[in-house]
């Protein structure tokens, strides 16, 4: 039997590691891709939004669960898998900063959207 030089071994895995390394998608890309992490942030956030201007009652807050299960199905995923992608991104400074770029880009077109009605019913 014949053996297989270490060196050829070493060389077999660096370049087989260096596939996972040089990637252009990133750890968090693989689990949630960056536009549908903006956009479900987006519907978190007007959600967030929306509860917050609501008077206080119980029939909210007992809601406020489905809502957000609402988004999670919206768009097919489970809370954990939001989470998890959450937590990758939180720790990649420029994702994060390209996603609420997003998000507050999105944002402050449904206000714009919201403003034109307003001055439209006027």
């Amino acid at each position: 039997m014949k053996k297989i030089p270490l060196t050829f071994l070493i060389i077999f895995v660096l370049a087989f590691s260096a596939c996972t390394w040089f990637s252009s998608e990133n750890e968090c890309e693989q689990q949630l891709d960056r536009r549908t992490m903006a956009n479900i942030l987006t519907d978190v956030f007007l959600l967030e939004s929306q509860i917050s201007n609501q008077p206080a009652s119980l029939e909210i807050r007992d809601s406020v669960a489905h809502y957000y299960a609402g988004i999670f199905d919206k768009y097919e995923i489970s809370y954990i898998e939001f989470e998890k992608a959450y937590e990758c991104y939180l720790l990649d400074q420029d994702n994060m900063a390209w996603i609420m770029d997003e998000v507050l880009s999105a944002i402050s077109i449904q206000q714009s959207k919201l403003d034109e009605k307003k001055e439209e019913s006027e």
